[in-house]
């Protein structure tokens, strides 16, 4: 037996029953033997992890669609991808028979993953509304161009696992509010080591246009906000010239003071660093736009809920755009007989119209969350703009090579090529198919568990329509052939109890029907070691469909069918 056949083999043990022909004592020799053999020496965590999605639909994005073919990950890089790739010995193999594999989705600006200081809190610019002296020019509000997004991340981030179950394995992550709020980073979605998850940094400046208190306070406007960038800008740059001059001279000059704010600003200055400034209005899209001319910035405007009335100017500037899918909505519990202003309910209809008329126009653009404390509308949104006239391939490219482009990374994500970091999103139909889950995410070449979202206090789980209860003949589809399994299940309410009988014995199972699917699981200990078992699939009649999870082995397509309902054994 090959060392393939055999692991593969020992993955599922917990579920086999051998034929009655077969004696125990030859059967429990051949499965010590497997166990001592295999089970024993192979240690995933301390070499390479290897993965293979074979038979599976791939949309590379760069280089087409295969409508059926293989991808291997090795060491978080794809390793190899087409129609006839040779799948390794030691690769955990994923049937891809019905599956679509996307590259990881990009979410273009965020703010995740960050431990935020108390001082900045989420007061507008970072600055407390409580102080008793409203800040004044002189003091520089909000002036934080010198914040690393790098040196505030943290691995911890419950939020995580929100972006995950939309499919987004990457992320710009910066403070959301402020004025000169600091540099981003590009950063992976997973990961123990904060230091592990960056891809890029600094990545670019952040500017924002929020008005801070109102005009009693300055700046508390749009207009005190650009004079105060643009104040800001030419401090900079006559900084740089004072410190040109010392380091020429060296004698007889009085040094300059050194200054981290200023000093920070010098690569965006020297278009050494872009700028990503923060506008959703079209005023405000036009005011980056003359500053960044005013100064020669590298420029990308991020938010642009208005850019549809703005399209043009965008694709004659050559600036691309961070487009928000957090479209504006009425909010919940608004009384749907107030009166609301025309320009609001414009930019309710038109703003999922931005992406559609930017491709028109020729702008490079990549879709953002836009800030959304839970991104399940990500995708939703996605298709709403689809809807608005966004050819579909754009919306995938919006998602992941876009972004990859504009942050100059396209060599590392973005596609499905070889030597790009493995992020990969599964899924069993199309992405903004509202239907479409998705089955399987890695980031950095690692399988990303899919928690389901917890349920609101007081939501009802969707009703059985399926009963489970029954004695289930399934059968597992394994590399080595068919296995046999036998599922005794009783089930109350949406509740599911029962056994798994297996030549170890008999263990406990307990799982639940939502709707019609079914999902049970066991924990089986062979050896000392603890294996978790996971069924998921869907009832009809008396045939049940789905996959098996083994913990730390992969999953296997099974069927089965209840010959007599109700019969135990």
């Amino acid at each position: 037996m090959t060392r393939k056949r055999a692991l593969s083999f020992v993955s599922i043990t917990c579920l086999n029953r051998f034929p009655s022909r077969m004696s125990s004592a030859v059967t429990w020799g051949i499965v010590m033997g497997l166990i001592l053999a295999v089970v024993a020496p192979v240690a995933y965590s301390r070499g390479p992890l290897i993965y293979a999605i074979k038979d599976a639909r791939i949309v590379t994005v760069t280089h087409g669609v295969l409508s059926k073919g293989t991808v291997v990950l090795r060491d978080g890089l794809i390793e190899a991808v087409g129609r006839r790739v040779e799948i390794p010995e030691d690769a955990r193999v994923i049937d891809g028979r019905g599956l679509t594999v996307y590259p990881g989705l990009i979410d273009a600006h965020a703010e995740v993953a960050l431990r935020l200081p108390k001082s900045t809190g989420r007061q507008p610019g970072g600055a407390s509304e409580r102080s008793p002296r409203p800040p004044t020019p002189s003091k520089r509000p909000s002036l934080h161009p010198d914040r690393l997004a790098a040196a505030l991340l943290q691995a911890d981030d419950a939020r995580l696992d929100k972006f995950h179950r939309v499919g987004i394995t990457t992320a710009l992550t910066i403070p959301r509010r402020g004025i000169f709020i600091g540099q981003s980073a590009l950063i992976n979605l997973a990961g123990d080591d904060p230091a592990r998850m960056v891809i890029r940094s600094p990545v670019a400046m952040h500017i924002g246009f929020d008005r801070m208190g109102g005009f009693r306070t300055f700046p508390g406007s749009l207009m005190g906000v650009i004079a105060y960038i643009r104040q800001t800008l030419y401090d900079a740059q006559h900084y740089e010239l004072a410190w040109n001059r010392y380091r020429r001279l060296k004698r007889g000059v009085r040094r300059p003071a050194w200054d981290k704010a200023l000093e920070a600003l010098q690569p965006i200055l020297k278009r050494e660093e872009p700028v990503v400034f923060i506008a959703n209005e079209a005023k405000e899209i036009r005011r980056a736009i003359a500053l960044a001319d005013e100064f020669h910035l590298n420029a990308i405007i991020s938010g642009a809920s208005e850019g549809y009335q703005v399209a043009a100017l965008l694709a004659e500037k050559g600036v691309p755009v961070l487009v928000s899918l957090n479209f504006p909505t009425q909010p919940k519990g608004a009384d749907p007989q107030a009166d609301v202003p025309l320009r609001v309910l414009r930019l309710r209809a038109r703003a999922p119209q931005t992406p559609a008329a930017l491709y028109r126009a020729g702008v490079k653009f990549a879709f953002t969350s836009g800030f959304m404390d839970d991104p399940k509308d990500f995708l939703a949104n996605a298709a709403k703009a689809i809807e608005a006239g966004l050819p579909e391939e754009e919306a995938i490219k919006a998602l992941t090579i876009n972004a990859a482009e504009i942050f100059g990374v396209d060599e590392q994500l973005g596609s499905i090529e070889v030597g790009k970091i493995a992020n990969l999103v599964v899924t069993d139909g199309e992405l903004f198919d509202e239907k479409t889950k998705i089955t399987h995410l890695f980031i950095d070449g690692r399988q990303i568990e899919l928690k389901e979202a917890p349920k609101k206090p007081g939501a009802a789980e969707e009703q059985p329509t399926a009963d489970a209860s029954g004695t289930w003949e399934l059968t597992v589809e394994s590399p080595q052939g068919p296995i046999s399994v036998t599922a005794v299940l009783e089930q109350v309410g949406n509740k599911i109890t029962g056994t798994l009988t297996s030549m170890f014995g008999t263990t406990n199972t307990e799982g639940a029907v939502s709707g019609a699917t079914v999902r049970f699981t066991a924990t089986v200990d062979v050896q000392g070691q603890s294996m978790d078992v996971e069924f998921e699939g869907t009832i009809e009649g008396n045939t049940m469909k789905g996959t098996v999870s083994v913990q730390g082995q992969g999953e296997f397509p099974f069927t089965g069918t209840r010959p007599q309902k109700g019969a135990w054994l």
